[in-house]
């Protein structure tokens, strides 16, 4: 086996594990993650994106998986999907990590447009959208930046992720 293969299999094998970590985060506390007040605890993973681009690919296939359970059904797969996408991708590019945490909320604006949208009830767009920045703001600024520059503080952590 050369080496491209083997290196191929091991960025498969962790991007693998990082969506099933996020799914089962996900799926563990589903009154939490799912709706317009969710504290996904698998969103503080969305750092990873910061440290490493390659973790865009295993948190959106996470996400993907983890919204299969949603009650919005498959439009929450794809657009919840592509906003996760975009907010990872936008994460991996920023230099600052507290600029950086503040994309999964800004991207948080086409859930709440697909809220609306497929909501049997009338909603409000500024309510909705403005709870769940709130909920991501507080689990991915608040918890994770801190979580992670203490995390980033282990030389074993820190070279596992990079």
């Amino acid at each position: 086996m050369n080496t491209a293969t083997l290196v191929n299999r091991k960025v498969l094998v962790r991007q693998a594990m990082i969506a099933a970590i996020y799914a089962v985060l996900t799926w563990i506390i589903p009154s939490l993650s799912y709706g317009p007040i969710q504290f996904r605890i698998s969103e503080v993973m969305t750092l990873l994106a910061f440290f490493n681009p390659e973790y865009v690919v295993g948190l959106t296939v996470g996400c993907a998986i983890s919204n299969l359970l949603s009650s919005l059904g498959m439009i929450d797969v794809v657009v919840g999907t592509m906003a996760s996408f975009l907010a990872l991708t936008a994460m991996s590019r920023i230099k600052n990590i507290w600029i950086a945490s503040l994309m999964p909320a800004l991207f948080s604006l086409l859930i709440g447009l697909e809220i609306v949208f497929v909501s049997p009830e009338p909603v409000s767009f500024i309510v909705v959208t403005a709870q769940i920045m709130f909920s991501e703001f507080v689990i991915v600024a608040i918890l994770g930046v801190p979580i992670f520059k203490n995390l980033m503080k282990n030389s074993t952590f820190k070279n596992l992720i990079s």
